[in-house]
């Protein structure tokens, strides 16, 4: 998967986020829930190389990773009738996972996720 090569740590922190949602059942992700996932585990992680985790940083990250083709884009209705932008991964959660388990910053979240998943 050379396609996670080329994202930076931010943005493979929000795919982490996207493969703990998808594994607990809840795809298509919007924004916020992959924002909210991801504060969550902001002590998980050792995260000097982004500091903080701001919507409009996970927006502009989801867009990133679907255009790398990580991620496709479904079209979800909110309750005033609006379209909101959503995804779904587009690869295997188990290939991120593999793929970011050895990254010394992801180790800890990619375990609670395995966990999570077992369970």
């Amino acid at each position: 998967m050379d396609t996670l090569d080329s994202t930076d740590s931010f943005e493979q922190f929000v795919l982490l986020s996207v493969v703990e949602l998808t594994v607990a059942g809840e795809t298509p992700v919007h924004s916020y829930d992959v924002t909210q996932a991801a504060k969550a585990h902001l002590d998980d992680i050792d995260r000097d190389p982004f500091g903080g985790v701001e919507r409009q940083r996970v927006i502009a990250a989801l867009r990133t990773l679907a255009d790398a083709g990580l991620l496709t884009k479904a079209k979800t209705e909110s309750a005033t009738g609006k379209g909101r932008p959503a995804y779904e991964l587009a690869v295997d959660p188990e290939e991120v996972l593999t793929m970011l388990e050895g990254a010394e910053s992801f180790g800890p979240y990619v375990e609670t996720i395995r966990a999570n998943a077992a369970d």
